[in-house]
This record gives C-alpha cells, sequence and structure tokens, in this order.
C-alpha cells in the first residue's frame, strides 16, 4: 500500500470495510474481529474520525506489541498484515485482515460484526448461524486468490459437462461457464478453489 492509496482510503471515509483509529486500543482489536467476521477489512491507526491524519509514535518493539495483544485477545487466534506507512510526513499503521475462513471470532468472549460503518455486537442466535454457516462452508467453495476464468481450460470443462449431461444426474443447460456457476464452482465470477482443481490450465 502506498502513500497515495492511503490517501484514497482515507477520502473514501470509514465503511463496511474500513475504520480510523486515533490510537491502538481495545475498540482496534474489535473492528478487527467484526472485519474478519464479516467481508474482511482495513484499520488505518493514527487517523481521527473526521479522516484528519495525527500520526503515531512508535517504539522499536510497538508493532510487534499491538500485534501480540490481538493474538492475544481474540479467538480462533487473529493475526492481521500490520504495515508502518508514511502519509502526510506522519506515520500511519495499517491493520489488514481478511475474511476469517472459521467463524465466529472472539475478543475476550464477545463476537462482533460489521454493520455499515460500525461494529454490532452479535447475539447468541447470530453467533450460533454464523458457525452453522461456516461449518456447511468449505474449503473447496472458496474462490481461488487471483484467479479468472480465463485460467480454466475449457476442454477440460466441456468434458465434464458432456458426462454430467450423459449421467442424467443433473439437468443443467448454457454454456459451460453457466454450468459451473450454476454449480457454485464460480462465484462472483471467480474460480473456486474446487474448480481450479479440476479444470486448471
Amino acid at each position: 500500500m502506498t502513500e497515495a492509496d492511503i490517501l484514497n482510503l482515507i477520502s473514501t471515509g470509514e465503511s463496511e470495510t474500513c475504520e480510523f483509529k486515533s490510537s491502538f486500543n481495545a475498540e482496534t482489536v474489535e473492528t478487527l474481529v467484526a472485519f474478519a467476521n464479516s467481508k474482511g477489512g482495513t484499520v488505518l491507526v493514527g487517523v481521527n474520525n473526521s479522516g484528519k491524519i495525527i500520526g503515531v509514535e512508535l517504539q522499536k518493539e510497538t508493532l510487534r506489541l499491538w500485534l501480540n495483544e490481538v493474538k492475544s485477545k481474540t479467538s480462533p487466534m487473529l493475526i492481521p498484515d500490520v504495515k508502518a506507512l508514511t502519509a502526510n510526513d506522519k506515520t500511519i499503521v495499517v491493520f489488514s485482515v481478511k475474511e476469517y475462513p472459521v467463524k465466529p471470532v472472539a475478543v475476550k468472549g464477545r463476537f462482533y460484526r460489521r454493520v455499515a460503518n460500525s461494529n454490532s455486537l452479535m447475539t447468541a442466535s447470530e453467533v450460533s448461524e454464523l458457525y452453522m454457516q461456516t461449518m456447511q462452508y468449505s474449503w473447496d467453495s472458496y474462490p481461488y486468490p487471483n484467479a479468472t476464468p480465463d485460467d480454466l481450460d475449457n476442454e477440460k470443462i466441456e468434458r465434464f459437462v458432456s458426462k454430467v449431461k450423459e449421467n442424467k444426474r443433473l439437468i443443467i443447460s448454457g454454456t459451460s461457464m453457466d454450468v459451473l456457476r450454476k454449480l457454485s464452482l464460480i462465484k462472483d465470477d471467480k474460480p473456486t478453489n474446487a474448480s481450479m482443481l479440476l479444470f486448471a490450465k
């Protein structure tokens, strides 16, 4: 992430995937947990609520101590990416976390999710529902990082579709890509881990 990236992120304001913090505190960890339980996101430490860059003072071990605090207070253990960057001649610490594959993540026994630009404490029923969803959502159904449909071998796909139609186990129609979408092997125009295992060039 460059200075221009940071300034662009700040200009768009706090959102479902971005939050500003004047300093690192307990709420920073709560926000990272909320992001992990939702779509992932970024926390900029050293930026106040209005989007003004105020910067932070860092000592030699500061980043390691902050990261250890996140790890020690979360379960399952959350390990975000953390970097110290410069914007407008001031130091900003950028915490980034992806959607966690096994949810929900807790901080000191409390569960949060991201709603619009704020963190929401989850109810017992929401925690239970999210857990059940996670257990039914296996690794092979996640999008393969940085993959596109161009990474798939059309001949392999055509053979697969032909065999499915021959066996008449599924009534499917449309192009090969339509079939993969219907079978959830492509999600949001991105091949899943399963489709890459089966059809990668």
